[in-house]
Formats: structure tokens, sequence, C-alpha cells
């Protein structure tokens, strides 16, 4: 196993041991953060995910986005790839092959990666510098390796959702990891140079 590996477990187990209560509470504190800040406030078009496993939640914030009228978007496997599909408060969900929730297929609901103005990722593990360290399936690196090119696109802007005590000193770098824009955990925001 490599650090990456290790780390990712080590991370993974930890949080499994999260209270219901302590995520309930991060999560409040984090959507009190950035429905306040420009980069929400500013967005009209917002990537959120189902939250699994203890992850940071990001429902309300959604629905905050909801009642801006601004358009919201969950991710939905496609092959090696993810789509992002219209989300309001009666969409129905149905659960994919990792039992997540997400919508039902439909290319007309659907926006293109780059027309996202906010991504809100889940975070298994991060760093001061935007690494992001997922749950190793590459789902969205695949789906934003355009940002990687030189000069970077300003949209979206890419969001990670983490708990403090998740952020590392470093791990291995490899050559298709997209960086984050910034990282905000219940104590602060992390902005990232991209």
């Amino acid at each position: 196993m490599d650090n990456r590996q290790l780390s990712r477990k080590k991370l993974q187990q930890q949080r499994a041991k999260i209270t219901l209560s302590d995520q309930k509470k991060a999560s409040s504190m984090m959507t009190e953060q950035l429905n306040q800040h420009p980069v929400f406030l500013q967005s009209q078009t917002i990537a959120g995910y189902y939250a699994m496993q203890r992850e940071i939640d990001p429902s309300a914030l959604i629905h905050k986005a909801w009642q801006l009228k601004k358009n919201c978007y969950l991710p939905v496997l496609q092959g090696q790839q993810l789509l992002f599909c219209a989300y309001q408060a009666d969409t129905s969900l149905r659960k994919n092959r990792f039992n997540i929730p997400e919508p039902l297929l439909s290319r007309e609901a659907c926006i293109a990666p780059q027309a996202i103005d906010l991504v809100l990722v889940p975070v298994v593990g991060f760093t001061e510098k935007g690494q992001r360290l997922g749950m190793g399936a590459g789902f969205y690196d695949r789906s934003f390796s355009f940002l990687l090119h030189s000069p970077r696109s300003l949209r979206p802007f890419l969001l990670g959702l983490a708990y403090e005590w998740q952020k590392l000193t470093s791990f291995t770098e490899k050559s298709w990891d997209v960086p984050l824009n910034a990282v905000i955990t219940e104590k602060q925001i992390y902005l990232c140079p991209t």
C-alpha cells in the first residue's frame, strides 16, 4: 500500500467513528460560513453531492441555494465519468452501484461540468495546497480533468468540504489529480494556490 491508500484507509476509519450529532454540527457550521461567502452568493449553478459514510453533508446549503433560486445539480455515475443532473426538492432519486442516491439520468437535465459555477466536493483527506484524497475511484478527477490545462479555467470553482482533522501535510501526487480551489472545514476556509 502506498501512502495515499494508507491515509485513505486511516481517515475513512476515523470518519466512520463520527457521531451523527458531530456530523450535523460540523455541516451546520460550514453552511453558516458558506451561505454568506461570495463564492456561494455569486454562483448561479451549484453541484452538490449526497453525503454518505458521515461525509460533511451539503444538503442545508443546497436548500439555501433553492431558496435563492439557484440551479442545483447532483452527480450521476455514467461509466467512468460523472454527469451532473438537475436536482430539485421533488427530484426522484435512485441508488447507483455504490448505493449512493442520484437523479434519474436525463441528458436534457444535465449540465456540462464547464458550465457549473461551484462544485461542492466530498473529501477523505486534503492538503492546504488543494490536493484532494477521495474514495479512490477517480470520478471527480476524470470529470474535471479539463481543469489541468494551463491556464486553468475559472469555472467551475472546486470547493472541498472536510473536517479539520482530515487535513494532511502531504501525500503522493498523481499526474491526474485535479486540485481544489479551496477547502472549507468547521474551523476555516483554506484558499489553495491553483
